[in-house]
């Protein structure tokens, strides 16, 4: 009878994938991808009604574009190329990549600047600049215990931006990080104390970022931070961008603003296809992290 009901679900269709906002499933999930896409469709949990399941399609004619979210693209890339006619029946894809500088609150992202910058270059080799953002995200600030010095995760930033710059792309989506209860109980439970930054001090943090950005010409967007865009040369971020991926896809896509993400998101409508719990948890395992990250 169970089966019976499953089999009669309500097919939801999106011309936008997004996998996944909710964890790194490029980074260790692309076999459990390429086994939905074989079977056409995915069981995805409501994060906040567990009872509510919806099963989306990842049907090629069903699919314009997937958005994939990672800090680490090598899994995706190896997928790739053993996989490489399934990616090609979809008619794009777009790429979230995440570089910051490597910190002691990132400590299970075991993988050089240089290799995630080979990595980029490859995305971009393989499916324009276009197709790629840079995300910086999330800049934070935060003490040891038992220290008084004030740490950030900004130490390689304008190496960084030197980088990416160099491989075309000229944009840097950030954020400063959203010190939820359960970040700061996390952070705290691993000896290290979250600084939630007054406006006053961002605009100066970032007055010193932009000096490094312009140098390369590369602008930056704030993600859901809406308070920031009084900064003088601060742009309003589009992650999932309609207008992006009709460049990318080469046909019109409908332009829906996402009204399911968080206050002062700019992203257009899409389906994300990931999870906060069970497989999904993150085995990156940050610090700052506002999902659920997998135990070491």
């Amino acid at each position: 009878m169970v089966k019976n009901s499953n089999d009669l679900m309500k097919i939801v269709k999106s011309p936008i994938i997004s996998c996944s906002r909710r964890t790194d499933i490029p980074a260790f999930l692309m076999d459990w991808v390429i086994d939905r896409i074989q079977i056409g469709y995915v069981d995805v949990v409501n994060p906040f009604n567990r009872k509510q399941v919806s099963r989306v399609s990842l049907k090629p004619e069903d699919v314009r574009c997937w958005v994939w979210w990672s800090k680490n693209f090598d899994g995706w890339i190896k997928n790739y190329e053993r996989n490489t006619q399934v990616f090609k029946s979809y008619r794009g894809h777009y790429f979230q990549f995440t570089i910051n500088s490597p910190s002691e609150l990132e400590q299970n992202l075991d993988i050089s600047l240089e290799e995630r910058f080979d990595q980029l270059k490859w995305l971009i080799n393989e499916f324009g600049s276009n197709a790629v953002s840079f995300r910086f995200d999330p800049i934070i600030l935060y003490k040891k215990q038992n220290e008084n010095g004030i740490r950030s995760n900004l130490d390689r930033f304008e190496y960084i931006i030197e980088n990416v710059s160099a491989l075309g792309l000229k944009e840097m989506i950030f954020s400063f990080a959203t010190i939820y209860t359960k970040v700061n109980n996390r952070m705290k439970a691993r000896g290290f104390i979250p600084i939630d930054p007054t406006f006053k001090k961002k605009r100066e943090i970032l007055n010193k970022l932009l000096e490094i950005c312009n140098k390369y010409e590369m602008e930056m967007k704030a993600c859901c931070q809406p308070d920031l865009l009084e900064i003088n040369s601060i742009e309003q971020a589009h992650c999932v961008d309609a207008n992006k991926i009709e460049q990318i896809i080469g046909e019109k896509i409908s332009k829906v603003k996402d009204t399911g993400q968080r206050k002062g998101c700019g992203c257009f409508k899409s389906k994300d296809i990931g999870g906060y719990t069970g497989i999904f948890r993150c085995k990156h395992n940050c610090a700052y992290c506002y999902a659920s990250p997998a135990k070491n």
